[in-house]
């Protein structure tokens, strides 16, 4: 007669412990790394003008963080600003898009970067490029009114580089000769940034990465991309990464090849700036958090998430620390990861 046996409940145990540890096994290998549990602390500072929507942000040689802001929302119709913001969190804002024969009006800044005079020059709607001092004065406007429309920016040397959302090319300023030059594209430009060797590399309106060598007289080498790649930067290892916030994705470029790599981020990953070790800090624009990601695609690290926030802009201070702004919820933010 066969007997069976009951298993013990030692057994049972053991059996059950052995299933979760096979289950986290398959869930560890199927969930995102998005998924990872947030870390560090979150320090939120509001934007004094309601409904300002911080957009991009950049640390000046004054040790403090200036950004732009893209709307007012108010009933008054007051002029736009590009607004400072100390280490330790005080805001201040000031009205940039004042024209002797306009007055003040709405000029919508967008990017902003220091030149290597001193200034932070900023791209707006109306003009090729605003400036302000470091001291918060309002410098007259480079370049002719209406002559383009500025996006994304980046200092090298003496130049400022210029995407240019509503036409096929990419502008250079000098900030000593004070003389615009422009490098015909495929498409209009979005976004641009600038390698430590000079190489510029810029995103484009129709599924296209550019790199020029403005030293040489032919035009940019284009790579193609999956979707509508639109920020870019270039991490300290010199990998040049871009976002695709529609897509979902985030991609990486070997320059030295030009073979790219593409990597799923969800979360609208719209802004992209680097960390110290070749890994980069991505904005989730629609996640309402910042996420760290590898040179090998791996998201490590991430913020709690701020929901309806929109983080749009993100630098990263030397410590460390990446500063980003929230659009949606009017204001700044820092982590500190540790």
């Amino acid at each position: 007669m066969l007997i069976r046996r009951r298993p013990s409940a030692l057994r049972l145990i053991a059996l059950a412990v052995a299933s979760v540890a096979a289950l986290a096994v398959v869930l560890g290998a199927t969930l995102s790394a998005a998924q990872a549990a947030p870390v560090g602390k979150l320090t939120q500072f509001k934007v004094p003008t309601a409904g300002s929507s911080p957009k991009h942000i950049t640390q000046a040689s004054d040790g403090n963080f200036w950004f732009t802001e893209s709307f007012v929302n108010n009933q008054n119709a007051l002029p736009n600003k590009v607004g400072k913001i100390t280490p330790s969190g005080q805001i201040t804002e000031f009205d940039v898009c004042e024209h002797p024969d306009f007055g003040f009006e709405s000029c919508f800044p967008t990017d902003i970067v220091q030149g290597s005079d001193g200034d932070l020059y900023f791209t707006k709607n109306d003009a090729p490029l605003g400036r302000i001092t470091t001291d918060g004065v309002v410098l007259p406007d480079v370049g002719e009114r209406f002559s383009f429309s500025g996006n994304g920016l980046d200092a090298h040397g003496d130049d400022i580089w210029i995407a240019d959302f509503n036409n096929a090319v990419i502008h250079r300023y000098n900030v000593l000769i004070g003389e615009f030059s422009e490098f015909a594209t495929t498409s209009p430009t979005f976004d641009v940034a600038v390698a430590p060797n000079g190489i510029v590399w810029f995103t484009e309106g129709d599924g296209r990465i550019g790199r020029l060598d403005p030293a040489t007289t032919g035009g940019p080498t284009e790579i193609n991309v999956e979707g509508t790649p639109r920020e870019i930067n270039v991490a300290s290892d010199g990998a040049v990464w871009f976002t695709e916030r529609f897509n979902q994705k985030v991609g990486r470029i070997n320059p030295a090849t030009n073979a790219v790599q593409m990597f799923p981020v969800d979360g609208g990953p719209e802004d992209i700036a680097p960390a110290a070790d070749g890994s980069m800090w991505v904005t989730r624009s629609t996640a309402g958090n910042i996420a760290r990601i590898t040179p090998e695609g791996v998201i490590t690290t991430q913020s709690k998430a701020v929901k309806g926030s929109e983080p749009f802009g993100i630098t990263v201070a030397p410590n460390g620390d990446p500063w980003f702004t929230m659009m949606s919820a009017n204001k700044i933010a820092r982590l500190t990861p540790n």
